[in-house]
């Protein structure tokens, strides 16, 4: 093993059973030392291509939104900030594109291989799958194209009717939205890490990001009818996603330590697939990201072909943009049923908005 690996499995691994490459053992982390929010607040956000006419235009959008909390960050750098954003929001479906960088934690220290089967991994449902759904790979299970079509916790009554028939098609053949594979990630996770999800995610990311607001009690899980697997949700205030944003921007590097590697930020966010959804920035997926379909249909609708998103019902968002160096989160207060929601069209829309207002000279 080069200096390179132990060095990022000692830092993004610590806390966690790796039982491929430290039988068991429990390695060591120097955690930091957090002095308050790690991220710095633009002096001067005009330098950065910011006036305060733009600003006060998303204050106005938001208002008219009924956004809960909302950042803007670029160069590092909290250009824009409203709302309750120490407030730690359910992430709805965001939790998946978290758990992608949790699966790449693995992936990296070698404790997991894309190519490994369900069989390999001894993963069955009630019911028992069929051996040719049970040939679908790690890799099918977080691209949504497992070829694995029955009811799954926390499925929506549009996924349930838009799942195709079972056995329809084999695995890696079709994308499919499928909450069925997304909780089989979580479990997969906990199977090799022999840890929690919402546990090892402090150990993972919490605490060297310094995180302020994350309760790892703040977690529950999600079981219905018909299957062994739940749905695993967490808490996370727009401040703390934020920074999670930032190391994905940072290509996993954080202080000089590599919590995730370059490699899995650059495939888990290319597109892999082409999903046939509205939205420009929706078209394609990655490893539990969402992308643009192409960079024509992107540029179209005023966004950056390179931008990915990770995306929760009712209004929660986290887009990345290389290109900008820009990370942007949105946050709706969807604790409460009556309150407004913000779907992917209108997401889109505050996207084209934001990257217009944000435009350099």
């Amino acid at each position: 093993m080069s200096r390179t690996t132990l060095h990022s499995l000692k830092t993004a691994l610590a806390g966690l059973s790796c039982v491929t490459l430290c039988s068991g053992a429990l390695l060591a982390q120097d955690i930091p030392v957090c002095d308050g929010y790690p991220l710095e607040t633009a002096v001067n956000p005009a330098a950065l291509g910011w006036s305060d006419a733009d600003l006060a235009a998303l204050d106005v959008r938001a208002d008219e939104i009924g956004t809960a909390a909302m950042m803007i960050l670029q160069g590092g750098e909290v250009v824009y900030s409203r709302g309750e954003i120490e407030r730690p929001f359910l992430l709805h479906s965001l939790r998946k594109s978290v758990m992608s960088a949790m699966i790449g934690v693995l992936v990296d220290a070698g404790a997991l291989s894309l190519d490994t089967t369900l069989v390999q991994l001894d993963i069955d449902d009630f019911g028992g799958l069929t051996d040719t759904e049970r040939t679908a790979t790690v890799r099918d299970i977080i691209s949504a194209r497992s070829g694995v079509y029955i009811a799954s916790a926390a499925e929506t009554q549009a996924m349930a009717d838009a799942r195709p028939e079972r056995g329809q098609y084999a695995p890696g053949e079709h994308w499919y939205y499928n909450n069925w594979d997304f909780n089989v990630a979580g479990h997969i996770f906990e199977r090799v890490s022999h840890r929690t999800y919402n546990g090892a995610f402090q150990r993972m990311f919490a605490e060297p990001l310094c995180m302020q607001d994350w309760n790892a009690f703040d977690a529950y899980r999600f079981y219905t009818p018909g299957t062994a697997f739940a749905a695993y949700h967490i808490r996370i205030s727009a401040r703390d996603l934020a920074l999670f944003g930032q190391l994905m921007l940072q290509d996993g590097q954080w202080n000089g330590a590599e919590l995730l590697s370059a490699d899995w930020v650059a495939d888990s966010t290319a597109t892999h697939s082409q999903t046939g959804w509205d939205g420009a920035w929706a078209g394609g997926y990655g490893y539990m990201w969402w992308k643009p379909a192409d960079d024509a249909s992107a540029e179209a609708a005023g966004l950056a072909p390179d931008m990915y998103t990770g995306a929760g019902a009712g209004g929660h968002y986290l887009t990345v943009i290389p290109s900008r160096d820009m990370v942007i989160v949105h946050r709706m207060d969807t604790d409460q049923p009556g309150n407004p929601r913000l779907g992917m069209r209108g997401y889109g829309d505050l996207l084209s908005l934001i990257l217009a207002l944000g435009e350099p000279d």
